[in-house]
């Protein structure tokens, strides 16, 4: 924080307002988003270009699972969101998230009153019109890798998260998690799944944190490993 300027705290001692960083309002929001499973390597939801970069929170379908693939970026500007939908079998069909989109403070709400907070550039740190990020609960999940069984059934480990303080919120969950896996059998090319750690709806009060295919294909080599780190899940309203 610099010298001079305006610093509020809550009652835990933790920063909520000063007057150098800008906080995370809600940009922009849809629901019943419909996210088309094609078996390609995501499907891309367009956001406001802007240079300032966007958080997204989802709130899943009980059909399937979904997860944030990553951010798309066009020159400066941040203008989609990629979404990796629960691979499924021919017909392909689609499901519907609601989600939103944080960034710094862009304009003021244009509220008769309330408060204002600008820092040394000019630019808006809060606005008490504005709707801010809220992280109501973070939780730590370590799944098993996938493997398949003796069946030659693929195992997949998931974790049901309840929040009963919560109803009905939406999810961030970190990424860089993916796994690639081998069918048994043969011969080449090997039937091979590729997989991500995801959110599925299990109730208004809990999700479902899994691993999850989002696409197959052919490699003519056999194929198992990736990266499985344990995740947070972030349960915002």
């Amino acid at each position: 924080m610099s010298d001079y300027g305006l610093l509020t705290k809550n009652k835990n001692g933790g920063t909520q307002i000063d007057s150098t960083y800008r906080n995370l309002s809600l940009d922009e929001s849809d629901t019943s988003e419909s996210i088309l499973f094609d078996n390609t390597n995501g499907v891309s939801v367009a956001l406001t270009a802007s240079p300032l970069v966007p958080l997204v929170a989802i709130r899943p379908s009980d059909t399937r699972y979904v997860a944030i693939k990553g951010y798309h970026k066009t020159g400066s500007n941040f203008d989609a969101f990629l979404v990796h939908p629960e691979s499924h079998e021919w017909p392909y069909s689609a499901i519907d998230i609601d989600w939103k989109s944080y960034r710094e403070n862009r304009s003021a709400s244009g509220e008769d009153y309330g408060l204002l907070v600008y820092n040394a550039s000019g630019e808006l740190c809060f606005d008490s019109g504005l709707d801010y990020l809220k992280i109501r609960e973070v939780h730590s999940i370590t799944l098993n890798n996938p493997t398949y069984d003796d069946y030659n059934n693929l195992v997949l480990d998931n974790e049901t998260i309840t929040h009963s303080s919560y109803s009905n919120p939406y999810y961030i969950l970190s990424r860089n998690t993916y796994w690639t896996i081998t069918a048994p059998g043969g011969p080449a090319p090997y039937n091979v799944a590729m997989l991500t750690i995801g959110v599925k709806k299990v109730s208004s009060t809990s999700v479902s944190v899994g691993w999850f295919i989002t696409h197959t294909g052919g490699f003519m080599a056999r194929v198992y490993g990736g990266i499985n780190p344990t995740v947070k899940l972030l349960v915002c309203e």
